[in-house]
């Protein structure tokens, strides 16, 4: 398989199960079905839209393919159907959100590569990519973020695109960096969430807990 072929069906599986993640998360909020939809795609393309802006990148990747509303009305769709065998909606989101950071945050790495980002600014949009199309999830719909709580998110993510970049300056074909750097973004999510590990705190407490 070359390599514009593993980034494509790399970028059609981080947009389905994002947008799983988004339409499980409307779902458990018991919103109507346009609210359902329309959750699941801004969830799977967000985080890239912010990224194309920010590299001024015009139209933004999904108007310029449009299979990307397809694959989030798949996702959308199979979240609803699925829903009644989730034992617990809130695990089976946040595993489908952990695979699609973990694409996510090489293929927004790659981008930014391919429009000529120095490495350091490609690994923080291949953040980005992966992150903020949850953000804006829970944002809209009042939940609790993991963007924001201790959890390693951001972290994983950084560490996708880094062993993304890594393995390129190693000499490895994007072909084969790629699905490595995702697996490595995963492994790293999934130990948080199964060992319940946090990001350490730096801030000093407020007056009030004192």
């Amino acid at each position: 398989m070359d390599t514009s072929a593993v980034f494509d069906a790399l970028n059609m599986f981080g947009l389905f199960v994002f947008a799983v993640s988004g339409a499980l998360t409307a779902l458990r909020n018991d919103l109507d079905i346009l609210s359902v939809i329309m959750t699941a795609f801004l969830t799977g393309v967000g985080g890239g839209t912010i990224r194309d802006v920010m590299l001024g990148e015009f139209p933004v990747w999904w108007i310029r393919d449009s299979s990307a509303v397809t694959v989030c009305l798949a996702g959308a769709a199979a979240a609803m159907i699925a829903q009644p065998v989730f034992a617990s909606r809130l695990k089976a989101l946040i595993w489908a959100d952990a695979l699609g950071l973990s694409v996510f945050s090489v293929l927004g790495t790659q981008a930014a590569l391919a429009s000529d980002a120095p490495p350091f600014i490609a690994i923080f949009l291949g953040a980005v990519s992966a992150t903020f199309g949850g953000l804006i999830r829970d944002v809209l719909l009042n939940e609790p973020s993991l963007f924001m709580k201790q959890d390693v998110y951001v972290t994983a993510a950084l560490a996708g695109g880094g062993a993304y970049v890594g393995l390129l300056e190693l000499g490895l074909a994007g072909a084969a960096a790629a699905p490595l750097a995702a697996f490595a973004a995963f492994a790293i999510r999934a130990a948080s969430i199964v060992f319940n590990i946090s990001v350490p705190k730096i801030g000093r407490p407020r007056r009030s807990e004192l």
